[in-house]
């Protein structure tokens, strides 16, 4: 009989808890549903939260739209590029073309067009007739051979311009590159600093969120000492700040994406009259649908860091004595 006990009593000792799976789902859906519930009884100071997240995430986001556009205007310049190969005077018309068609042949050329030295004196004493009263009696200028080279980047136009300024044919090279390099040297310096803004305002909605996490958890410190005398676990007494900060982040990334949708839209209907006048087109100045995610998605993540670097720092103050 006493046998049959220590086995009884043995086997209860081995059962492990089981996990309630369905309580915890329920205490989440609970923190969350309070959470909500909490800001919507605090509408003002909640919404200029939001506001504040807002304004925090919607100025480098403008800066990136800027970027963004400036970016698009400029790279069909850099699509624009060519290189244009003056010939030697003693070059002839049917070597010219020759040498337009063997360069047009080149993987690294798009296309090649010759001109010839009548046909680039047609297009320039125009020029020359009307801006001055200089007369010349003979063409000064030679034929020339217009490069559209497939690559654009500066590193491919030098390598192809080592290649061609040792053809014989060729008396000059003209290409601009310092103008290409002083532009993209501008755009990594744009975007560097809409990093840095970045890095700098999302701080500062990491410190917005965790200093309203504080104030919440110092408003509930009795609460908070009477449920961990119960025995709750610290993961148990977080979780309703979580989610707090969670939906102050989602909240906001939304105002920030809500403003910036009115920001563009606006601009874009004046921008788009204002550059229609010079013959322009206007580029899009808003984020996509993986944009407006993104920013949706980082509020979320952010206010979440902040939350929990608060509850880190002053949950321990709760502890009881």
């Amino acid at each position: 009989m006493s046998n049959t006990k220590k086995t009884s009593n043995r086997k209860r000792q081995q059962v492990k808890p089981q996990t309630d799976i369905g309580g915890w789902a329920r205490h989440h859906l609970k923190c969350a549903s309070d959470a909500f519930l909490t800001l919507v009884r605090q509408p003002i100071s909640s919404a200029l939260t939001w506001l504040v997240i807002a304004i925090a995430l919607m100025l480098p986001a403008l800066f990136y739209i800027m970027l963004q556009a400036a970016a698009s205007q400029t790279s069909h310049w850099q699509e624009g590029g060519q290189i244009t190969l003056y010939l030697a005077d003693a070059t002839s018309e049917s070597a010219g073309t020759t040498l337009a068609n063997e360069l047009a042949l080149r993987p690294e050329v798009l296309k090649t067009e010759f001109i010839s030295k009548e046909q680039a004196w047609q297009s320039f004493r125009p020029v020359i007739s009307e801006n001055t009263e200089l007369q010349l009696e003979s063409n000064p200028l030679p034929a020339s051979v217009v490069v559209i080279p497939t690559l654009q980047d500066q590193a491919d136009l030098e390598a192809l311009i080592l290649t061609l300024q040792d053809l014989p044919e060729i008396n000059d090279i003209q290409i601009d590159l310092a103008w290409i390099a002083r532009l993209n040297s501008l755009l990594d310096i744009a975007r560097s600093t809409v990093h840095l803004l970045g890095i700098i305002l999302s701080v500062a909605v990491l410190l917005i969120v965790g200093n309203t996490i504080r104030l919440s958890v110092e408003s509930r410190k009795s609460e908070i000492e009477i449920t961990k005398l119960l025995g709750a676990t610290d993961a148990f007494v977080r979780r309703p700040f979580l989610y707090l900060g969670a939906w102050y982040g989602l909240f906001g990334g939304i105002a920030a994406c809500v403003l910036l949708t009115l920001i563009s839209v606006n601009f874009q209907s004046v921008l788009e009259p204002f550059l229609a006048g010079y013959g322009l087109s206007a580029p899009a100045i808003w984020l996509n649908a993986g944009e407006l995610g993104t920013l949706l998605f980082a509020s979320i993540l952010v206010s979440l860091a902040g939350a929990r670097i608060a509850l880190w720092r002053h949950l321990r103050d709760t502890d009881p004595k």
